[in-house]
């Protein structure tokens, strides 16, 4: 049983527009490094591969493992040689909450960050777990040529450039790489996505530092990997249910999948991927009679050929 369902330590990460609201929403305050200010806490990573930032796994066999080492010791929990198809695990996840508006930004395209970063791109997906009323998100541009968005930039006509998309608890928008985006004020989100380190910010607002200096903007390399003319992805849902068990596959993409699981009473399933990367977004229950609660992180192996869940929770998942 140890090695189907393994247990990890969510990590976190500090920003501008952290305020430490994901941790009054779940019980992790514990996991938090001592020395870390809480008060700055803009999410967790719920499941990460990159050495830089691997979770930690919390019990069994492979307690005290990197998830990272686990990836390169015991490649066999996560699939077959035919499915592994990156050196690293290729998907990350996390939560965020952001008290105030995130800087525009894009991300590089893998043909740019393998050709000139050595590592590579980052695509994404959000999914809307708690927002405000009548929130929306950046994402994607009305340029139709790159001179048309040098037009955008000449004028700073950053309203007229930014395409908003409205948002509701529950929303989910694929952002392939390349594309401007922004989280905004009061939303708590997941986010699944390549575990790219790289971010080009494009626009911040004209907002100032501590110091009043206006933050760094990376424009010519953001232009570099901006995709003109901007093609919004589209996401086809696709379900599957058994009793009290619905399974819906949010995206199923060249970079990932995601599903989301919602229990209201017990059911089984099939496992759709040869290993899945789990996050409990509320709620309690179980998996193969395995306690789970809202903010636990784990790992659901390759062992597992059919998802025996009971309870009454959400949980996110995904696979590479």
């Amino acid at each position: 049983m140890e090695n189907k369902y393994i247990f990890l330590k969510p990590t976190f990460f500090e920003a501008l527009w952290g305020d430490g609201t994901v941790l009054k929403k779940y019980d992790v305050e514990k996991y938090v490094p001592e020395g870390m200010d809480k008060s700055d806490i803009a999410g967790i990573g719920a499941f990460s591969g990159l050495p830089s930032d691997a979770n930690e796994i919390l019990s069994g066999k492979f307690k005290g493992y990197k998830l990272n080492e686990l990836y390169d010791e015991h490649p066999e929990l996560f699939g077959t040689p035919s499915t592994l198809k990156w050196e690293h695990i290729p998907v990350s996840m996390g939560l965020g909450y952001a008290c105030a508006d995130l800087s525009i930004q894009v991300h590089p395209t893998e043909e740019y960050a393998m050709k000139k970063l050595n590592c590579h791109g980052k695509s994404e997906s959000w999914y809307i777990a708690d927002c405000l009323p009548h929130s929306d998100i950046v994402m994607g541009h009305n340029a139709k040529t790159m001179q048309d968005l040098d037009d955008y930039i000449e004028r700073k006509d950053w309203t007229g450039l930014l395409k908003r998309y409205p948002i509701l608890p529950g929303s989910f928008y694929n952002i392939q790489a390349g594309t401007l985006h922004a989280i905004q004020k009061g939303t708590l989100f997941m986010e699944v996505c390549n575990p790219c380190p790289v971010t080009y910010r494009f626009y911040d607002y004209d907002r100032v530092d501590k110091n009043g200096n206006k933050r760094q903007l990376d424009i010519e390399k953001a232009k570099e990997n901006i995709l003109v003319p901007f093609v919004c992805q589209d996401t086809h849902y696709h379900y599957r249910n058994n009793k009290g068990v619905t399974e819906i596959n949010l995206t199923d993409n060249d970079n990932f999948s995601v599903f989301k699981y919602v229990i209201n009473g017990e059911g089984s399933l099939q496992m759709p991927k040869s290993y899945l990367g789990a996050f409990v977004i509320e709620g309690s229950g179980e998996i193969d009679g395995v306690s789970l609660k809202a903010g636990d992180c784990l790992l659901i192996t390759a062992e597992v050929k059919e998802l025996l869940w009971k309870g009454e929770m959400t949980i996110l998942a995904y696979s590479g």
